[in-house]
């Protein structure tokens, strides 16, 4: 990609999550969860790199360990100011776009990830491109890519706890002031449902989604 229009890929993970504590790094399908989100980010060649930003916390501590066991790359910062610890990562990590993803999404489509990629052209005028206005993609399949630049110019100060927790409320709360874009265009064959693993009953319903029909979301590469 032209070096004016780098795309680093923030994947937001933690181990305490109140509802499936550790989850992101419990087998799915025989690897840890977040590898299958690492995956799809990786086969699609609009993103230039993949951080996994996570908490400064103990409790993420083998969370790391993993990560640098793969050579990933990691960002620690606080735990409930995630706005704020994205911020922090991308002085790190510098780049003209970021891209927002969850770790709790282990059939994420690379599809859908180069669709919403896509809109990052060297005369790309959007702030953020999402994928939460209809035509909806399902829960689980949802990223959104936001220009580095409208994310550094939000006044911290003004912001919710909602806000900083959920990172990109602000942009839709004064949609007004953004240039917003929908992804839309792909054709993946997972309509409607949640893919989204927040218990384990959903990491079993998955799991058994995915051993009897394959990862329809899934190509071997996408460009």
């Amino acid at each position: 990609m032209d070096n004016t229009n780098l795309i680093t890929a923030f994947i937001q993970a933690r181990m305490s999550s109140s509802r499936f504590p550790g989850k992101v790094l419990t087998p799915f399908l025989g690897r840890p969860l977040i590898s299958h989100v690492i995956d799809a980010v990786q086969t699609v060649h609009l993103i230039d790199q993949t951080v996994v930003v996570t908490s400064d916390e103990p409790s993420d501590d083998p969370l790391v360990d993993y990560l640098d066991s793969i050579g990933c790359d990691v960002f620690r910062g606080p735990l409930d100011d995630v706005f704020g610890r994205f911020l922090a990562a991308m002085k790190r990590f510098p780049s003209d776009w970021v891209l927002r993803l969850c770790a709790d999404s282990p059939l994420l489509s690379p599809n859908v990830l180069n669709e919403v990629c896509r809109h990052a052209m060297p005369d790309a005028n959007w702030d953020i491109v999402t994928t939460r206005f209809a035509p909806k993609y399902p829960k689980g399949q949802n990223a959104e890519l936001i220009r580095a630049d409208a994310m550094k110019s939000i006044d911290a100060e003004h912001l919710t706890d909602h806000d900083r927790e959920h990172v990109t409320p602000w942009f839709y709360r004064h949609r007004d002031q953004y240039r917003i874009a929908n992804a839309r265009g792909v054709t993946i064959d997972l309509a409607g449902g949640d893919y989204t693993v927040d218990t384990p009953d959903d990491l079993v319903r998955l799991e058994a989604m995915r051993s009897s029909t394959g990862n329809p979301s899934q190509t071997d590469e996408a460009t």
